[in-house]
């Protein structure tokens, strides 16, 4: 068994350090490492004075705290810390999917989402995002698992607040099986945080990070949240996989979870007016129809003009302006854009100016 080729990576390594103006990304633009230890409070001597032994196969007891603190109700034994999301949910599917296994999700999603599933045998039913934040639409669907990733990527829709609570009931009621990944948690429309789906003691279980939202992708850190037996199995699978994360990494990232406060909401601001500065010019760039402004997250979906091809209107857009975009047909859906928002404002504002001065792309 073996995954077809991972579409966004291949184009992510192609572009991402290349370009002048960088919305192809999913995640914030990076920190460097002297900020993020100012961000964490961790001083280079803090560093220097881990031990290089492997961390505790689960997450040490401090971080797997800090990230139960994030789910109401969840324990630090109902958390696994893992190498990036990817391993979380390559663990989660790995647990909860068999061949002819029905897996839901929205669609289009991000390929790790059912490409995984689907390699192992799972018939993947695809929910149209244009009503998949909408309960009826779930109720319909008669599927063993249900995969809800909110906000959503790459549209960045969420679901309303009555929608979100008659799903939630339903699945309680129907005793379903549901995966929430919830990457963009800290990045919320409005607010804080962003709210969860996740009850172990409902089969509702989740994958998360920080990386992305925080700027440090470079960290790999991510978790899986499900109930203890379940968290025992993963661990022991993960030990043929990564075995720990880094110490350095987990230092790191306690730090970053426990001073959140200080830093979260200049990023969330930077976030939200990338967002409204897009959203106020979409309309002058070329051959654009129609933008669905992100409820919440980084990332926003633009539709092309009838008959352009995604790939060779971003292709033609780095070349001429070093911009860079992530094509739909990265998707596997045609004739639209995915457009990350985690760009300096500075770098955002020149790169849309050199966009809409650029007519001759098609």
């Amino acid at each position: 068994m073996e995954p077809r080729e991972f579409f966004i990576e291949d184009r992510l390594e192609r572009f991402r350090l290349k370009a002048f103006c960088n919305l192809g990304e999913s995640g914030l633009g990076f920190f460097r490492l002297e900020e993020v230890l100012r961000m964490a409070n961790v001083s280079v001597s803090e560093l220097s004075d881990i031990p290089m032994n492997d961390a505790p196969n689960q997450g040490s007891l401090e971080l797997r705290k800090a990230i139960a603190n994030l789910y109401p109700g969840v324990s630090p034994n109902q958390v696994l810390v893992t190498t990036g999301t990817g391993e979380a949910l390559y663990l989660a599917f790995h647990l909860m999917v068999k061949p002819k296994t029905k897996v839901a999700l929205i669609w289009p999603a991000f390929q790790a989402l059912y490409e995984i599933p689907k390699m192992l045998g799972a018939t993947i039913i695809q929910v149209p995002h244009e009503v998949a934040f909408q309960s009826s639409t779930w109720k319909e669907i008669d599927a063993d698992l249900y995969i809800l990733n909110h906000p959503h990527n790459p549209t960045g829709k969420t679901f309303p607040d009555s929608e979100w609570e008659s799903l939630l009931g339903w699945f309680r009621e129907k005793k379903k099986q549901v995966l929430f990944d919830e990457h963009y948690r800290f990045l919320p429309g409005v607010g804080f945080m962003g709210r969860t789906g996740v009850d172990t003691n409902h089969s509702f279980y989740g994958t998360g990070s920080f990386t992305k939202c925080f700027g440090v992708t470079g960290l790999r850190v991510g978790w899986l949240i499900a109930e203890e037996s379940f968290i025992a199995r993963a661990r022991s699978f993960k030990d043929y996989l990564t075995h720990t994360v880094s110490p350095i990494s987990e230092k790191i990232a306690l730090g970053l979870l426990e001073n959140k406060e200080s830093f979260l909401p200049d990023i969330q601001s930077r976030v939200r007016n990338n967002i409204a500065k897009f959203t106020s010019l979409w309309k002058e760039l070329p051959q654009t129809k129609d933008f669905t402004v992100p409820k919440g997250g980084l990332v926003g979906w633009l539709k092309l003009e009838s008959g352009i091809s995604s790939e060779v209107y971003a292709d033609r857009l780095f070349e001429k302006t070093g911009v860079f975009v992530l094509p739909g047909s990265n998707f596997e859906v045609e004739g639209f854009l995915r457009i990350g928002f985690g760009e300096t404002e500075e770098r955002m504002a020149e790169g849309l100016k050199r966009w809409k001065e650029c007519t001759d792309l098609i």
